[in-house]
């Protein structure tokens, strides 16, 4: 036989109300007898029947998470991943459940939230991209469907919820870092910059370069989504000179990582010919030979608190826009070292 609320309350001492509201988190329950009821729920293997809840609260329990579109290489991606992961484990702290809308196309993916929204199956959206012109962002406004952004919106930034780093910053403080160990001709390589973190990376960048004297080349700028051959052949063009740059700022780690495969095709070792620093600290900067000195975004951070900022709007706790900007950190490791030419 299956153990009932009534099971539980009584073990533990409580009304099933009490039970009931600490399932749902509720604050008017205190701490104590929360944990107290939570461990009697572990004991006895009870498990909340979600469905019922959301039936009773008229909201499924659910949150969508909305990939960018990609053939595939969202899931490649250890920034999303790691925002996946994060999100989940927030959304399991709060008794959410979690589906993801993904896509090849933006009248898939659209389709797909479409789908979600319209039929019920969640109550909310967390967006983990921003981009120029998005129908995706279009629909969720003009439907005033409950939706946070992870990442700076390139419009509506004023009238809704979002959690960020300043990339920026970020993206200066990466540029400054090499800038302080001697690095004068310092590549940046990066995806699209219609995603508007690659963009504020890059702005950061040439303020970085411009504010040290040092002249912005176009030519220093590498995008990744370039075809295969004509990337391979760009970089081999800069870095098969006798001045080639000593420094590069990736704009991800796993883009770090195949471009120390790369140099290493063209007789070039990281760091003694060149010194590299990425984004995110994922799992690769560790795994990096050199270790990747990178940029901690702190993803734990920036997932609890729009999981948080969420169910508050999902619940009319929140109505206000409202931005969260969250510091970044440069984990220091082997992968850069003074330049002295």
């Amino acid at each position: 036989m299956s153990v009932t609320i009534k099971d539980v309350a009584k073990k533990a001492g409580v009304a099933t109300s009490t039970v009931s509201r600490t399932i749902q988190d509720s604050p008017s329950i205190s701490e104590k007898t929360k944990q107290n009821v939570r461990r009697v729920m572990k004991e006895m293997g009870y498990r909340p029947n979600l469905t019922a809840r959301g039936l009773v609260n008229q909201t499924t329990q659910t949150i969508g998470v909305i990939l960018p579109v990609s053939q595939g290489q969202g899931f490649q991606n250890t920034f999303f991943l790691s925002m996946i992961r994060g999100i989940s484990k927030a959304c399991n702290e709060k008794k959410y459940m979690v589906s993801l809308a993904s896509g090849t196309t933006e009248a898939e993916l659209l389709e797909s939230i479409q789908t979600m929204a319209e039929g019920g199956r969640v109550d909310g959206f967390i967006v983990l991209y921003s981009k120029k012109d998005d129908p995706i962002i279009e629909y969720l406004h003009q439907e005033k469907t409950p939706y946070v952004m992870i990442g700076k919106p390139y419009k509506y930034e004023n009238e809704m919820l979002y959690v960020d780093n300043d990339n920026i910053i970020a993206g200066k403080d990466a540029t400054n870092y090499l800038l302080q160990l001697g690095h004068k001709k310092i590549v940046f390589v990066g995806e699209n910059t219609k995603q508007m973190v690659i963009h504020a990376r890059l702005k950061g960048y040439t303020r970085a370069l411009e504010d040290a004297g040092v002249l912005v080349d176009p030519n220093l700028i590498l995008d990744v989504t370039l075809p295969k051959a004509a990337y391979r052949k760009k970089t081999q063009q800069l870095f098969e000179t006798d001045d080639f740059p000593t420094g590069i700022v990736a704009s991800d780690d796993l883009i770090a990582l195949n471009m120390s495969y790369l140099l290493s095709e063209f007789g070039l070792k990281i760091p003694n010919d060149v010194s590299i620093i990425g984004f995110n600290n994922s799992i690769f900067a560790e795994k990096f030979r050199p270790e990747l000195t990178s940029i901690d975004l702190h993803t734990d951070s920036l997932t609890s608190q729009a999981v948080y900022q969420l169910i508050q709007l999902i619940l009319g706790k929140q109505t206000l826009a409202v931005k969260i900007i969250l510091p970044h950190q440069i984990i220091e490791r082997q992968s850069c070292i003074r330049n002295d030419n």
